[in-house]
């Protein structure tokens, strides 16, 4: 499997993951299920074909709906259905219905990430927690941080893999455990 083809299939999972909610959004604007499954799945098609489009580190979420949106456009265009302003604001409304949910739940779920991450640096040792302060607050290379403590260059090096190593599995430990 080439690179491309994998990026494809880890993109893809991930935008299949939001289907549910890509489905009631579809719906919000449609009023039928029937034509929300087919705006859904148009939508999947054109992320299928366009993924190499898809801007990594960006909101995936977001890239769906602004997809879905446009193929909710086209099935009302595909019936001659004519728009009045009283739907167009009641479709507004719904998209900044969902921004605002999704932005309460991102914000939820950087809480939890930084209570997580306080939690599992307050179980590192005393040392562990000096590497990484020395480290990432006081921004010392390994050589300082060696002269500082009283290390050798690799025990830093070696340390801070290990103290880094912990920190993470305690945090995606802790955040699972909080689903």
């Amino acid at each position: 499997m080439n690179d491309s083809e994998a990026k494809r299939d880890r993109l893809l999972k991930e935008a299949f993951r939001y289907h549910l909610e890509l489905l009631t959004y579809a719906r919000s604007l449609l009023g039928s299920y029937t034509a929300a499954e087919d705006a859904v799945q148009e939508a999947m098609l054109v992320v299928v074909r366009k993924f190499d489009q898809f801007q990594e580190g960006t909101s995936m979420l977001a890239w769906c709906r602004s997809i879905v949106r446009l193929e909710v456009l086209r099935l009302k265009q595909k019936k001659h259905r004519e728009r009045n302003l009283t739907e167009r604001l009641l479709d507004d409304a719904i998209d900044a219905a969902f921004d605002e949910f999704q932005t309460a739940q991102n914000l939820d779920e950087a809480a939890c990430s930084r209570e997580a991450l306080e939690s599992c640096l307050q179980r590192v040792s005393e040392r562990g927690q000096n590497v990484l302060k020395a480290r990432f607050i006081d921004e010392l290379s390994y050589e300082q941080i060696g002269h500082r403590i009283g290390m050798t260059l690799e025990a830093v090096r070696k340390m801070l893999f290990r103290v880094k190593k912990q920190v993470r599995a305690c945090v995606e430990t802790s955040l699972k455990e909080a689903l």
